[in-house]
Formats: structure tokens, sequence, C-alpha cells
């Protein structure tokens, strides 16, 4: 005589087996598409935007070069930002409140956050940043 329930019971302990391994490849799957298109937005550059007006509408009172260096200039004399600070405090002069910073189109914003941060740092509410035609170099 057979035994028609044992086969039952094995080929549906075989299937419910499968089933997570299907979950869970549907899940590994899921997972690394999202990181991969996380990690392709991280490798992308920040380029700053070209101003396409010859005129600056607002005066700045102040106006600080960065070249693509990283190198900071106030009248053409290589600075740092708490470096200019002082010379300003020195002068008896307040802060201004409106800084300009030109920049060359290629410097890459590694060289801007550090600038951007002392600025704020001294509570300075409003940075022009103008950025230079390729052609001109700083």
């Amino acid at each position: 005589m057979f035994d028609l329930e044992e086969n039952r019971k094995s080929k549906a302990h075989l299937e419910g087996n499968i089933l997570p391994i299907i979950n869970m490849t549907f899940l590994l799957l899921l997972f690394f598409i999202v990181v991969g298109s996380f990690s392709e937005s991280f490798n992308q550059d920040i380029a700053p935007p070209e101003s396409i007006s010859e005129q600056i509408t607002e005066s700045a009172p102040t106006e600080l070069e960065l070249t693509r260096d990283g190198v900071l200039s106030w009248d053409g004399k290589p600075t740092t930002v708490p470096a200019w600070a002082e010379s300003y405090r020195a002068d008896g002069l307040p802060l201004p409140v409106k800084v300009r910073l030109r920049a060359d189109a290629n410097t890459p914003a590694a060289h801007f956050i550090p600038v951007l941060e002392d600025l704020k740092f001294l509570q300075i509410s409003r940075v022009a940043l103008v950025t230079i035609d390729r052609d001109k170099v700083l």
C-alpha cells in the first residue's frame, strides 16, 4: 500500500524553504539598487553657477578673491578669513554684513566650504558668490 500523505507534506515543505530565499534575493537586489543610486549622486562635483550679467546690482563693501588653488586674498594680499576679520577690527571698523566672494569658475567646492563656514562663524549674513569667466584665471 502507498502512503500519499507523506509525499504531499514533503513537497509542501520544499516549496516553503525556497520562498524565504526568493524574498531575501529580492530584498538584496532592492538594497543594492538603492545604495547604487545614492553613491552616484555623491561622486558628482559641485560646479558654481556662472554669472550672465556684467554688473552686480548691489555693491558689497568688501570683496574677497578665492583662486582655484584655494588661496584667499583681500586687496591683492593672501589672507585667511580670521586674519581678514582681525585686520578689519584693528582699523576700528565693524565687520561688514555683506561680502562679495569672487572665485574662479573651476574652483572646487572643497575650497569654498571652509571659507563660507568661517564667514558664517563671523555672523556675516550675506555672501555674494561671483564666478569669473573660464578664460580669466585668478
